[in-house]
């Protein structure tokens, strides 16, 4: 007999393994977003702080006006990937649960199927040696 929920148990593994890539995706975006706010922060830190003339002032505060506003976007899109990465983290561990649960029904399946076929072998084997007990010493039959 075979296991009545084997589609199902397909199914919840190919959604587990789509939640997993998922989960690699957002994990991937998160550092590259992280990896980017770092760069940023250390790129705003590099603006020479030598002021010569107002030319050179202006320009430098717009500099840093323009790098603090990438920086947070920056940050906002760190946040965000982190956000996703939670969210994609939460649905894998869903995904592996119901995986999981219907792995142990068809673990359970298979050990009640096995019991069930070691249990008829046992009576045949009883009806066997029940038999040859009722047969008269000495006879071949």
């Amino acid at each position: 007999m075979t296991f009545s929920l084997s589609g199902l148990l397909r199914v919840r593994g190919a959604q587990e393994r789509i939640a997993a890539e998922e989960l690699s995706r957002a994990s991937s975006e998160r550092r590259k977003a992280e990896t980017a706010v770092r760069a940023g922060a250390a790129s705003l830190s590099e603006i020479s702080s030598q002021v010569d003339d107002a030319a050179t002032l202006l320009a430098m505060a717009a500099a840093r006006a323009a790098g603090r506003s990438a920086l947070g976007d920056l940050q906002t899109l760190a946040e965000l990937s982190r956000t996703a990465e939670s969210e994609a983290k939460n649905a894998h561990v869903e995904a592996r649960r119901e995986l999981k649960g219907l792995e142990r029904l068809e673990t359970a399946h298979r050990v009640e199927e096995r019991r069930g076929e070691l249990a008829a072998e046992q009576a045949a084997l009883d009806e066997i040696a029940t038999a040859r007990g009722r047969r008269p010493e000495g006879s071949a039959a």
